[in-house]
């Protein structure tokens, strides 16, 4: 069997014989191939980028179906809206941390730039966390308690954040 070269463009993959799509399409899904040609544009980008496929995106591309390669670029997002220039503070045992959000919807924390708060509040405490709930901009949110274990419990409402920053 010859090797199929990936389409550049969603015409060239139009234009492919139905065979040669059920080809590509049985190297992404174990499902049969029928006329599934927005997922299989998506598969073959994602590949082309070297992108980690995310079935939960193969929904947004009805949303994309005239220029599908912004379902590829669009997919992340952050769940909160901060204004660029904003600086969010939070003092973990003693220390006061800063982070920048920029234009991008990026962070800066110590000159690095982040994607996500999570990733800086997993810098900071040494544990997986919520960055939201981290640096207190949930409304459920519960200062976390982090003990000699590196094992975090929620705290009960009746404490404030200020008493276990010591």
């Amino acid at each position: 069997m010859a090797k199929i070269e990936l389409p550049t463009t969603l015409d060239a993959l139009r234009a492919m014989p139905f065979a040669d799509r059920a080809t590509l399409w049985a190297k992404y899904s174990p499902h049969p191939f029928k006329r599934q040609m927005r997922a299989l544009w998506y598969y073959i980008q994602c590949d082309r980028f070297k992108l980690r496929i995310e079935p939960k995106f193969l929904t947004k591309i009805k949303k994309y179906k005239d220029n599908p390669t912004e379902c590829v670029t669009h997919a992340y997002h952050n769940r909160y809206y901060i204004r660029p220039g904003t600086v969010i503070t939070r003092t973990f045992r003693r220390i006061m941390h800063e982070v920048i959000v920029n234009d991008d919807n990026t962070f800066t924390y110590n000159g690095e730039k982040y994607r996500t708060l999570s990733a800086i509040a997993k810098d900071i405490s040494g544990i997986k966390i919520s960055g939201p709930d981290f640096f207190g901009l949930s409304k459920n949110y519960k200062p976390i308690l982090i003990n000699k274990n590196n094992m975090h419990s929620r705290a009960e409402k009746k404490y404030t954040s200020a008493q276990f920053a010591k």
